[in-house]
């Protein structure tokens, strides 16, 4: 870190010490000479022992808890940010705080704070923002009263990413030792101060798993940091009889989702594909003949290093050896969440640790395959699937409270909200939602304007039924308007997540998934995909249009609108309207302040039929828009995977065989 940035943070420092502190790759160029004194004390965040007693230099005379006269915070990134939240527990209280973030990615917000509600900031008498150079912030406070610092940083974390802050990780876990933030990041209860269900102790030597002798409920559980696995570390002798140790999934830190992920990711590459290889003992990533990113002895990977590499084709994986097994696969589960197209030979052994599935995907494609644009989306999003759903923290929290049986809320149910005014649509559109994997589902039917006596709906009706699932029918009048009857059929709806789901339009198994997924690293208030595939049944040919994904937007498929139960009772419902319902959601989401992101578009195809559409443009609309690649018959993406039953058909005849014409 650049030493104008230590001299700025130190500038107008207040009476009493400095806790100076730091955390992250490149934040460790500690001030010296007249910056800091005798009195001030530097804590190096990253290797601090949360749950030690911290004796503050100077502290006030006669105060009930230690204090310094300034704390000052300086975090590579936002990721390292939230690390430092919960590795902050027990420091001294002070009245002016400096946080430093010395580079973040472009589309995380300044760090400006979300205040808390519990009336605890009302001796605020000043807050500072501004834009340091290159990419980086200064944020600076100043309080009547002095505050800890864990109460000031969960707040500036939360502000850095924004939006909701989605759903809890669950079990309520610590942890104690030197590696807090790895596997809490963001979490101020991770320092195990206050009650918790579950205790990862990653302190030498290794307790065994067993119920704490003060807190009879209380399990504890070994894990181990990345420094304790080097390789050095575990060639040593092992004791007669001990089997060489391995590592399983949960072993691995967890990847933290709300700043890593895919967020930014770019369709069209502009350098061609680097290579992940061992020099020195260290992973470098080399690409275009110039080092790219040289991976930490412990493997993290944050917000700016997804963000420098966003431009390449993708990355080979050599398999060479990283620091360690631990820190390798943390390297590698953290770039393949942030959607990097990854791939390379058969991982070994000692890989065993990222799970089969994602093994099996890294040597699922090579370099020549990712010269084609949609398969190296397609391999990206299999990939950022399977690392957010297996080794995100929500993820891993959950698995460890399974196998520990501890509590843990459950996965959030989801709602389909189904309307349709053509009967002869309603086992189609039943289909689509009776095929989501990996989600708890139900659907809400909105018959408009006919009911259950007719055939063909009462087929349609039961063959959903016979999957298991819960399915609730409302039938309405046909003069009410289209926002009327979504309202109705949200009013029945039991789950605490809605979904929008049109009649003819074709959704892929992970649909309702994927969006739960980008719900949860997005923080926002309504997800939905882009509209990217379009099939024009009159002319049966399909369209790929040019859109972005992957970005907070204006719009999204009106057919994938997904959103909490909360946010629908906030804007009032759907507007009573007959058209349009879907822009007017959008509109007062916006209004506000709320965020709506636009997922990738390969869960999605829209059909527009000769007529039947609340949105009123024929097929010339969309011949018009800038089409990527138009292709005649049903296109649909092999994330799709295709039921042979859905495939459209027009005047009678068969459409044309996927498999003949490729994109």
């Amino acid at each position: 870190m650049s030493p104008w940035l230590c001299s700025e943070a130190l500038r107008r420092r207040s009476p009493g010490p400095v806790l100076y502190c730091h955390i992250g790759v490149g934040s460790g160029d500690v001030p010296t000479g007249r910056a800091l004194d005798r009195r001030d004390r530097v804590i190096d965040l990253d290797r601090r022992r949360v749950g030690e007693a911290e004796v503050a230099p100077e502290a006030e005379a006669g105060a009930e808890r230690p204090r310094v006269g300034t704390v000052v915070l300086v975090a590579a990134t936002p990721t390292d940010l939230r690390r430092a939240v919960p590795a902050v527990a027990g420091l001294p209280e002070a009245a002016r705080f400096v946080v430093v973030l010395v580079a973040a990615a472009a589309h995380l917000g300044p760090p400006v704070p979300v205040v808390p509600g519990s009336g605890g900031w009302e001796g605020l008498l000043d807050l500072r923002v501004r834009r340091l150079p290159d990419t980086g912030w200064e944020t600076e406070f100043f309080f009547a009263d002095p505050l800890p610092p864990l109460a000031l940083l969960q707040t500036l974390a939360r502000g850095v990413t924004g939006g909701r802050p989605g759903p809890a990780v669950t079990p309520v876990g610590g942890v104690r030792g030197g590696a807090t933030g790895l596997w809490r990041p963001g979490d101020p209860r991770a320092s195990g101060s206050d009650r918790v269900d579950v205790l990862l102790d990653t302190e030498e030597p290794p307790p065994d798993a067993r119920v704490h002798e003060d807190e009879p409920d209380l399990v504890r559980e070994r894990r181990w940091t990345p420094a304790q696995t080097s390789w050095s570390a575990l060639e040593r002798p092992v004791a007669p009889g001990e089997p060489p140790r391995r590592f399983a999934v949960d072993d691995v830190p967890p990847v933290d989702e709300q700043t890593v992920n895919p967020i930014g990711f770019a369709r069209r590459p502009t350098t061609e594909t680097g290579r992940l290889f061992a020099r020195d003992g260290r992973w470098v990533l080399r690409a275009a003949g110039r080092d790219r990113w040289e991976v930490p002895e412990d493997g993290a990977v944050t917000d700016t290093v997804v963000e420098s590499l966003r431009d390449l084709r993708g990355v080979r994986l050599t398999w060479d050896r990283h620091t360690g097994p631990l820190a390798a696969a943390r390297a590698v589960v953290g770039l393949a969440a942030a959607g990097v197209p990854l791939f390379g030979a058969e991982p070994p052994d000692w890989a065993g640790c990222l799970g089969p599935e994602l093994r099996t995907l890294l040597t699922s494609v090579t370099a020549p395959d990712l010269r084609d644009s949609l398969r190296r989306e397609e391999h990206s999003v299999r990939l950022r699937r399977c690392a957010l759903r297996v080794h995100g923290t929500r993820a891993r929290w959950r698995a460890l409270g399974t196998a520990l049986g501890a509590p843990r809320s459950p996965e959030p149910k989801v709602s389909v909200l189904l309307c349709t005014r053509r009967p002869e649509m309603v086992g189609f559109a039943l289909r689509q939602a009776a095929r989501q994997r990996d989600v708890d589902l139900e659907v809400v039917l909105g018959l408009h304007g006919f009911g259950m006596d007719l055939a063909v709906v009462r087929e349609g009706v039961a063959a959903f039924r016979a999957t298991g699932r819960h399915l609730e029918v409302v039938e309405a009048a046909a003069d009410l308007p289209l926002g009327t009857v979504l309202n109705t059929a949200a009013a029945r709806a039991s789950g605490d997540v809605l979904t929008k789901m049109d009649d003819d339009d074709w959704y892929a198994p992970h649909h309702v998934s994927d969006l739960l997924l980008a719900r949860m690293y997005a923080g926002a208030d309504i997800v939905g995909n882009a509209v990217e595939y379009v099939y024009l049944e009159a002319l049966d040919l399909t369209l790929r249009r040019d859109v972005s994904g992957e970005c907070l937007a204006r719009r999204t498929a009106g057919g994938s609108l997904t959103f909490d139960r909360r946010t629908w009772e906030e804007v009032g419902g759907f507007r009573p309207t007959p058209r349009a319902v879907d822009t007017h959601l959008l509109t007062a989401v916006r209004l506000l302040g709320g965020r709506i992101y636009r997922t990738h578009g390969l869960n999605y195809m829209m059909r527009r039929k000769a007529g039947g559409h609340t949105w009123t443009v024929g097929a010339g609309y969309f011949l018009r828009l800038d089409a990527e690649r138009q292709a005649p018959g049903w296109r649909p993406s092999a994330l799709m995977e295709a039921d042979p039953r859905d495939r459209p058909s027009r005047d009678g005849r068969a459409p044309t065989d996927v498999a003949e014409v490729g994109w």
